[in-house]
């Protein structure tokens, strides 16, 4: 992690004052947390200040480790992306391996394990990979492959921003998240990390890497050409939270999968057909007409 450098040097010891005293008065520090600030205080005070952990029994039927945040909340209340819960455990039914790539603290690892399939999950920043960890381990589930790096069309080193919060981003200033909380984290492919494991097994992979899915299906050219060919579900978006206003890749990356012989799907109860018509007529308009972000890609004809 690389805090802000002015602060560390200019008062350091003021600083670490400031953190001492404010934690004898915990109801003030939950009242400043209240006050939402923007993202850059918000990134500062939740670096020094990290929120409690604490595991409830969720109503999906396993123990959940969470931060106190509103989206991993939500997950052990079993109200976070209720449609795409219900998509990703009827896509389970027919898969024997599980690869969860932005794992975040484990959710749908937990939901794969509970269903008795094998299980990967990735997931780089440390606050979320301590969740999971603990989750895997409350459960029982000490079997499951657990990779602490990022995914991409490379192997390496890159730099994640937004470090300190519930998400975090390879993009430089993804969805206004600072630039001044980083971390170097170790980069992979995702051809290396499934390579020729699960040999004719079916493999359903859940990508939600906040705008970068983009390189790591680049990186899984092996994997998208595998057979039998898996099933994914991706978090795709369009003109939401991108530093630059619009995706870039957006088209390539529906193109990536229609040219490996998939359909695209939303990823909702209306599970619409996606065509090439629709992104270049999205793309066009700046926006979806659908306000979808995740799309389910499954083999023609399956």
């Amino acid at each position: 992690m690389v805090s802000n450098p002015s602060i560390e040097s200019e008062d350091l010891t003021l600083l670490r004052r400031l953190k001492l005293r404010l934690k004898r008065y915990p109801s003030l520090v939950a009242f400043c947390r209240s006050l939402k600030p923007g993202p850059v205080v918000s990134d500062w005070w939740n670096t020094r200040f990290p929120r409690s952990r604490k595991a409830i029994f969720t109503p999906l039927g396993f123990k959940l480790v969470s931060n106190d945040y509103g989206a991993n909340r939500a997950m052990q209340a079993g109200t976070f992306e209720v449609e795409e819960t219900k998509i990703i455990r009827h896509h389970l039914s027919g898969a024997e391996v599980f690869v969860d790539v932005g794992a975040n603290i484990g959710l749908y690892t937990c939901m794969a394990r509970l269903e008795g399939k094998y299980a990967i999950a990735v997931e780089p920043q440390p606050r979320n990979l301590e969740c999971l960890s603990a989750s895997l381990s409350l459960n029982g589930w000490t079997d499951t492959e657990v990779y602490p790096l990022g995914l991409g069309d490379r192997y390496g080193l890159a730099t994640l921003y937004g470090a300190s919060g519930p998400s975090a981003s390879l993009l430089a200033g993804w969805a206004t998240y600072s630039k001044r909380f980083q971390q170097t984290i170790p980069l992979t492919t995702l051809d290396a990390l499934v390579g020729n494991r699960f040999d004719g097994k079916k493999l359903l992979i859940k990508i939600d890497v906040e705008g970068a899915e983009y390189g790591v299906l680049k990186g899984a050219q092996g994997t998208l050409a595998r057979l039998p060919r898996p099933s994914w579900v991706v978090e795709i978006c369009l003109n939401e939270y991108h530093p630059a206003g619009l995706n870039p890749d957006y088209s390539a990356t529906f193109e990536m999968f229609w040219t490996h012989g998939y359909e695209a799907r939303t990823a909702d109860r209306q599970n619409r057909l996606v065509t090439p018509a629709d992104i270049r007529d999205w793309v066009a308009a700046k926006r979806s007409s659908l306000k979808v972000f995740n799309y389910i890609f499954t083999p023609i004809g399956k």
